[in-house]
């Protein structure tokens, strides 16, 4: 087997990279997808509620509004809603761009 030229081993290795960049953005866009869900069901919880809810901080349980509790869950969500977004969107770049030079990379092992 023929040894790899230093820009073959360059660009496996920018592969590589890319590949763990996306295994990054994809756990964080899953752990604000959770997020949302999450806030999703807290809200679903709060419409049962009239007048005064709990929230925790940290180990202690503060009474609040359930309005007050409403705004600021509903902020989180689309916190984590624009979040996510972003997050797919540079998903899909890195899948290209991974893409792009494996198809590079078979091409230019396919001749060696």
């Amino acid at each position: 087997m023929a040894e790899l030229s230093k820009e073959t081993q360059e660009e496996i290795i920018q592969l590589q990279n890319l590949q763990r960049q996306l295994q990054m953005i994809t756990n964080q866009r899953q752990r604000f997808d959770i997020e949302v869900i999450q806030t999703d069901s807290a809200l679903a919880e709060l419409e049962k509620v009239d007048g005064k809810a709990y929230k925790a901080i940290g180990t202690l349980l503060i009474e609040s509004k359930a309005v007050d509790l409403k705004k600021e869950l509903n902020e989180r969500r689309k916190e984590a809603i624009a979040r996510v977004d972003t997050l797919k969107k540079q998903e899909e770049k890195l899948k290209v761009k991974a893409e792009e030079l494996q198809k590079s990379l078979e091409k230019t092992l396919g001749k060696a």
